[in-house]
Formats: C-alpha cells, sequence, structure tokens
C-alpha cells in the first residue's frame, strides 16, 4: 500500500511539474493527469525515463508532443468508459425528480416540528445509565413565552414522540397544545432511536435490555417530571398524557412513586392499557404461552423488532415508495381495529417509518403476563423461585391503585382491540380518586386514531383541551388561567377557519 501511494504522488507530482513547465491550461493539465493515471494504474511506467526528458521547458514540450497521442487514445477510451458505467451522470439533464414525496418519512422528530414552524429542543438526562432523549416545543408556532402550564406526552409501544406529531398542526396533539398556550414535552423511552445511548452498556447486550415498563415507570418518568422542574420552578404545574402503554407507566408509577401523586396536576389516559384480560386483539392467543415461557426463563431477554428482523424488514417495506396500502393497512387493523372512516391512506408510510423502533422482550413479556393475570396489574412474573428470591413471595405483587389520588381523564373508544371497554370500566371502579372519563363518541375509533385519525380535533382534541384546561384551573384559579382559556379559544377558532 506504502508503494501504491508513493507511486500516485509520483504522478501527481510530474503532471504538476509539466503544468509549471509548460504554462498549459487548466483543462490540458487534467486532461493529461487522468490519462497518465491510466497509464500508470495499467502497469505503464510513462516516467521511467521522464528525469532524463523533462530538464527544461523545450524537453517538456517535445516529452508531451511525443505521449499526445497516447494522452488522446487514454482519454478517449476513459470518458468511453465512464459513459457506459452507472456512474455517467448527464449534469446538464438530470430528469429524475429530487423532492422527498412526504419528507416526514425520513426526517427525524426534531425536523418534522421545525418545518412546521414550530420551535423544537431536545434535552438530554441520564437514569440508571440510559440516555434519554426529550423532544420539546415550547410555545405556539407565532411565538412568544414558554408557557408556565406544562404537558408531558408519553408515546406507547415500538413508537416515539413521532406518534404526537406526524399528523400535522391542527390534529396531532404536540402541536395542538403547543398552539393552545401549553409548554409540550415528548420524551422517548429507554432503547428507542432517539434515547439509544447508554453510559456502560453496549445496546447489543443482555443487560441493556433487562427492563419493562416497570423500570420506566420507577426510574425515568420520575427523573423526567423532575429535570422539568429544575428547569422550569419547582411550582411549575405539570399534566401527564399518555397512550396506550404511556398509560400503563403513568398507573406503575403513581402506585410505586405514589409522591409524585401531588407533584403532577392531571394524568390523561388515551386508551388506556393496564387490565388487560379483555382485550380483543389477536394477540392475545399468544399472551398464556408467552407468559409461561417468560416464567419458566426459556425466553432469552434482548431486543424486539429491530429494523432487520422479519417484522422490522415488512415494516420498512411497508413504509417505502410502493407501499401495498391494503396489507398494511390490514396488518394495523387487524391488531389495533378497523376504522376506514378515520384512516388517513397518505399518513401510513409516515407512522410506519416511524414504528418499530425496537424494545426489550422483557416489556413484551410483561403485557403478555397482564393479558394472562385474570384481571391483575402485577410486577414482573419470574416464576416461584425466582419470585421469592425478588419479592418474598412466590407471586409477583400488585400495583397498589389505591395510592393514586392524581384527577385521572380516562379516554377510551368501543372499538379498541388493545384497550377493551371492560378493562377500562374495571379501571375506572378501582381505585378512590377524582376521575373523568370520557367515550370517544364514534363507534369504529381504533388504537391508533388517537394519533392519526381525520377527526381528531372533534373527536379528541377538543376533549383533551377541556380536560387540561379543568385540571390546571382546579390548582391555579381561574384569573391566572385567563392566558391558556384565550388561546384555547383562539385554537378553536383557527380551526374553524382550516374546516370551512
Amino acid at each position: 500500500m506504502y508503494r501504491q501511494s508513493y507511486k500516485s504522488l509520483r504522478l501527481v507530482a510530474h503532471a504538476q511539474y509539466l503544468l509549471e513547465c509548460t504554462k498549459m491550461k487548466m483543462h490540458v493539465f487534467l486532461v493529461i493527469l487522468v490519462a497518465l493515471a491510466r497509464v500508470s494504474v495499467q502497469g505503464f511506467d510513462l516516467f521511467g525515463s521522464s528525469r532524463s526528458l523533462v530538464n527544461n521547458f523545450e524537453d517538456a514540450r517535445n516529452y508531451i508532443e511525443t505521449q499526445k497521442d497516447k494522452v488522446i487514445e487514454e482519454w478517449s477510451s476513459y470518458m468511453e468508459d465512464i459513459k457506459l458505467s452507472s456512474s455517467w451522470t448527464n449534469f446538464l439533464e438530470d430528469k429524475e425528480n429530487p423532492s422527498l414525496e412526504d419528507p416526514d418519512v425520513v426526517l427525524s422528530v426534531p425536523a418534522m416540528i421545525t418545518r412546521r414552524g414550530y420551535r423544537c429542543e431536545t434535552h438530554s438526562l441520564i437514569s440508571q445509565g440510559y440516555v434519554l432523549n426529550i423532544h420539546r416545543i415550547p410555545q405556539a408556532r407565532s411565538g412568544g413565552d414558554t408557557p408556565s402550564n406544562t404537558v408531558i406526552l408519553q408515546h406507547g409501544l415500538f413508537a416515539s414522540s413521532a406518534d404526537w406529531v406526524l399528523n400535522g398542526p391542527g390534529k396531532s396533539l404536540a402541536f395542538v397544545l403547543a398552539d393552545a398556550g401549553y409548554d409540550v414535552w415528548m420524551p422517548n423511552i429507554r432503547g428507542n432511536r432517539y434515547s439509544r445511548e447508554h453510559t456502560t452498556l453496549k445496546s447489543s447486550s443482555t443487560q441493556y435490555w433487562n427492563f419493562s415498563w416497570h423500570e420506566v415507570a420507577q426510574h425515568d418518568i420520575p427523573a423526567i417530571i423532575d429535570y422539568i422542574r429544575e428547569r422550569k420552578g419547582s411550582d411549575t404545574k405539570i399534566a401527564y398524557m399518555g397512550h396506550s402503554m404511556g398509560s400503563t407507566m403513568l398507573f406503575a408509577m403513581l402506585a410505586l412513586r405514589p409522591e409524585y401523586n401531588a407533584v403532577l396536576r392531571a394524568g390523561l389516559a388515551l386508551g388506556p392499557v393496564v387490565y388487560l384480560s379483555h382485550i380483543k386483539s389477536p394477540v392475545k392467543t399468544l399472551a398464556p404461552v408467552v407468559a409461561n415461557a417468560a416464567r419458566m426463563n426459556v425466553i432469552k431477554n434482548g431486543e424486539l423488532v429491530p429494523k432487520q428482523s422479519g417484522f422490522g424488514q415488512m415494516m420498512s417495506a411497508c413504509s417505502s415508495d410502493d407501499v401495498d396500502t391494503y396489507v398494511c393497512k390490514n396488518a394495523i387493523f387487524f391488531i389495533c381495529g378497523t376504522d376506514e372512516k378515520q384512516f388517513n391512506k397518505t399518513l401510513l408510510p409516515v407512522f410506519l417509518s416511524h414504528l418499530g423502533t425496537g424494545t426489550s422482550m422483557k416489556t413484551i413479556l410483561h403485557f403478555a403476563q397482564e393479558i394472562d393475570a385474570a384481571g391483575r396489574f402485577q410486577q414482573f412474573d419470574y416464576g416461584p423461585t425466582n419470585n421469592m428470591k425478588i419479592y418474598n413471595s412466590e407471586t409477583p405483587p400488585e400495583y397498589d391503585l389505591r395510592k393514586i389520588t392524581l384527577p385521572i381523564y380516562l379516554l377510551y373508544s368501543r372499538n379498541d382491540l388493545l384497550s377493551s371497554e371492560q378493562d377500562v370500566d374495571k379501571l375506572y371502579q378501582d381505585w378512590e380518586t377524582r376521575t373523568e372519563i370520557y367515550l370517544v363518541p364514534d363507534p369504529e375509533f381504533n388504537h391508533v386514531d388517537y394519533l392519526m385519525a381525520n377527526d381528531a380535533p372533534r373527536l379528541l382534541n377538543d376533549k383533551v383541551l377541556q380536560f387540561l384546561l379543568a385540571a390546571f384551573a382546579d390548582h391555579q384559579g381561574p384569573d391566572r388561567h385567563m392566558g391558556t382559556r384565550e388561546s384555547v379559544r383562539q385554537y378553536k377558532a383557527s380551526r374553524k377557519v382550516l374546516n370551512t
């Protein structure tokens, strides 16, 4: 390799010397340089006798003249080879359309937010060694001061903060809440594409993936709340909103860390996933087998659904330009519930491109155990022997929902195959706290419609704004909340204009 590098340097040095001696034009120099390179690569040392030839100006002229025919021949051959190769590009006639059909398919969440005209920040913190990244929209698109009232939006399984922005301004809750006068924070769960790093562990190790939503609820969510309060002030009013697994972590956190009942101002659960005995999704049929395998410790822990897996490749295929809408759409409907009316065909590639970022096998096993737990909301089941070592009991302890005193708002739908009406009703009746419940007024509304429904403003967002307004007003009084009331009024007025 050293000899080849030295030969290349000799080639350039000789060609440059010719340029200086003969005062030839630059394009002639380049022609000679390319030709000489070609000859040299073929093993013919054009410079074998160059020292005796190129001693003065006349020798240089004579040298070039004698090599002219070879230079022309080599240059012509070289250009023909380029034309025949796939690397040839006609710089004057680029017929390919360079524009992305939908930029959100490939853009990161901060880029998705910024291109819509909103300011975006990324905040990082460490919890149990995991580097958690939170995306923040600190003000409305129109600008202004950062609001005091703060809302945490926590995504669900296999997802990221993209869930809260993929439906665009006017529909996605992150944009809606920002324009309504809230400071919006969107955490990314440990292990997903935005929170992949760890201070000491490799992401390929089983130790890295030794967590479920239990550890996130016990450590990460409190750390995120503390970070926001440290940055904005301990008197900052914070509401938490979680979709699917995001709601699971809310209830687990409030039971495990009851002190946060007094820190938060409200909790909103979209498609609550706590009790799972009556879910209607086909995934229920696999739960007993998976749950039993976990108790027997026969399933190796690690990452589930990385992009290179079969399921991950299916997701990549679905999100490509030649997306098979029918197949991919029905795969979602099969798991989450059918809803043709609220399904946005053009949004499917965006949704799928940000889905499947990976999570721990332990998280999936924990959910499988919940489905098979006969109405118990419990911690991870390691099997009788290991349970005795960890919990001092052969069965895992339940999360004590009686410790929850935070005002809770449950938002559910009848066609949600992953959050059944019966399970939500049990949750509503099961603990003593100030709670409100809202049934989405659309019989076909499913589990992903909370994120991408066509009629999200009418079916969901208006009720969310109403709940938040009440939650913050209860702690602030009517006068201090007039700013947010006016922002909500302006948001609704702007939505009416968009719909006309």
